[in-house]
């Protein structure tokens, strides 16, 4: 019975996703598109950013549920309190505000208690990983990040052999 209450209190994933809700990933989009955002090249949302933290909060990240959960709550709340709307409904000029208040640890401490610092850091360092990283580790998609710095695609170990397979005739 307490496993099943348990359970319950526990978020449903948005459609697609394993761990983040709806919530959390419209404002987790907004906020590592400010850190890395779209101009001739695609940003952090469009390269898949959000899904490669998504999907390593099930993984490697599995440690940073809670401070996820936690720093995605707080930044909303932030920005109601401030502007009327949550973090994804900000103007740029507003969001990059409030980032770089904590990124300089300056953030509302009623929100943040070390101003916003370490929440700041942890999704600036997941953004960088999933947006400059191997694409098998499913961020990075369609290797832009890659594209727009000039490094050549590499074949995703284990996937692109059979892409090619699929692609090419076999040789009689």
């Amino acid at each position: 019975m307490a496993a099943a209450a348990g359970c319950a209190r526990r978020p449903a994933p948005a459609a697609g996703y394993r761990f983040l809700t709806q919530a959390e990933v419209e404002t987790l989009g907004a906020w590592v598109d400010t850190l890395i955002p779209p101009d001739e090249d695609p940003g952090a949302r469009d390269a898949g950013v959000v899904r490669y933290i998504d999907l390593q909060l099930t993984r490697w990240f599995r440690r940073h549920q809670s401070e996820y959960r936690e720093a995605l709550a707080h930044i909303d709340r932030w920005a109601r309190s401030r502007a009327g709307r949550g973090f994804a409904g900000l103007p740029l000029d507003a969001r990059e505000e409030m980032l770089s208040l904590m990124e300089q640890g300056e953030a509302d401490r009623a929100w943040f208690p070390d101003g916003g610092k370490a929440a700041f850091e942890l999704v600036l360092a997941h953004a960088m990983q999933g947006f400059y990283g191997n694409p098998r580790h499913g961020g990075n998609r369609g290797y832009a990040s890659w594209k727009m710095i000039g490094v050549p695609p590499m074949p995703v170990r284990g996937r692109e052999h059979y892409e090619a397979e699929r692609t090419f005739p076999e040789k009689t």
